[in-house]
């Protein structure tokens, strides 16, 4: 069958791109050796979530993973060519105030120095430090380089309305085909029909991925067909079926990436009956995705983040919860189509500058490791 042999031939055909150098998928292994046993890239083609409880950092994670990634990928190899596009749709935070995360990001990244959106803007009761200001226009440069790749959006919130955003980028990126098909109406009778057959991008070498930040602030649409305003669940369901999953990375190939928080009810701590913490009920779960748990269906994979400090918990996995405090984070894979799940690995996090960074193994955390975290002196 065609479909067999077209398969088949994808196989040789991304054989034949690593052999020559290029990327078939975003490689999170190189950041994240630890993620990349079980997840090594993200491939085009499917949407992904990253949810948690609030506060805990789901914004800084598709910063810090995915798009910080493709900075430490240029770092790491000036010569190759990288051809990745990002659309962010940001959903609760200004176009401003996510440029400013950047700045801290890539001061620390590259200046190894530390600061934050309030230090950046002179709020902290001082005006912003010379050593700080005196890296903003090398950084300027550095953050121009990675926007160049992304088209970003702060004003849309409804889904139908970042559909047809993405779609009027798609038309510059590709081509999308028709084809003409009979039907037949109620009185027998054939007509023709055009409807959808595929999109052919510009440049097949091309990952796009969309980010939506975050599901939960998605406004509520009137949608024809039900003939009323939908509700909070059925409009994120509209979003993450009718065009994240139907639409954009059936027919596109896009990647889609959706942040989600937990619902206010799991974020509770759980208790047993002899007043002991529960701590698996505790962590993000699919259960507990805020507003909607259906929308679980449409992703092929799902990471919740966890912050055990939130809790109170002194010492986790074994790992000093009370020495490395807010600094500690697990990526737990909650589902996924593509590797194992409810793998958890222990990370690093500075949710100043959005940075994540792997832990050692818990045998391997030496005193210098911990008195380097409480100073915050971790760089990656």
């Amino acid at each position: 069958m065609d479909v067999v042999r077209q398969v088949k031939e994808r196989f040789l055909e991304n054989k034949q791109k690593v052999i020559e150098g290029k990327l078939v998928g975003l490689p999170i292994y190189e950041s994240f050796p630890r993620l990349g046993q079980f997840i090594p890239v993200i491939p085009p083609a499917i949407q992904i979530m990253f949810t948690a409880n609030s506060g805990v950092g789901k914004s800084n994670s598709w910063v810090g993973i995915i798009l910080l990634t493709v900075y430490k990928l240029k770092k790491k190899h000036p010569d190759r060519e990288f051809k990745f596009r990002f659309l962010i749709s940001l959903l609760e935070d200004s176009k401003e105030d996510f440029i400013a995360k950047l700045y801290a990001a890539l001061i620390l990244l590259k200046h190894h120095e530390r600061t934050d959106i309030l230090e950046l803007n002179s709020r902290r009761g001082n005006p912003l430090p010379q050593k700080i200001e005196s890296k903003l226009d090398d950084v300027e440069e550095e953050i121009n380089e990675l926007l160049f790749y992304c088209e970003i959006v702060d004003s849309i919130n409804n889904p139908t309305g970042l559909y047809k955003w993405g779609r009027a980028i798609s038309n510059k990126l590709g081509t999308h085909h028709t084809k003409e098909l009979d039907f037949t109406n109620d009185e027998g009778e054939i007509y023709k029909q055009e409807v959808y057959s595929h999109y052919i991008p510009n440049d097949p070498d091309e990952q796009v991925i969309w980010i939506i930040d975050n599901l939960n602030n998605l406004q509520m649409e009137y949608d024809k067909d039900a003939g009323r305003v939908l509700t909070e669940r059925e409009t994120i369901n509209k979003w993450t079926r009718k065009y994240g999953r139907l639409q954009i990375t059936k027919h596109w190939h896009w990647t889609v990436v959706n942040i989600m928080q937990q619902s206010a009810e799991s974020e509770k701590p759980q208790f047993d009956f002899r007043g002991n913490l529960i701590i698996e009920r505790c962590k993000p779960s699919l259960d507990g995705l805020g507003n909607s748990k259906e929308c679980q269906r449409d992703h092929i994979l799902i990471f919740g983040i966890w912050a055990p400090n939130r809790y109170g918990i002194t010492n986790y996995e074994g790992y000093n919860i009370t020495r490395l405090k807010d600094a500690y984070r697990s990526i737990i894979i909650l589902k996924s189509n593509i590797s194992e799940t409810n793998k958890e690995i222990p990370m690093y996090f500075d949710g100043a500058t959005s940075v994540y960074k792997e832990y050692p193994k818990f045998e391997e955390m030496t005193e210098e490791i911990y008195k380097k975290v409480e100073k915050r002196e971790v760089i990656p």
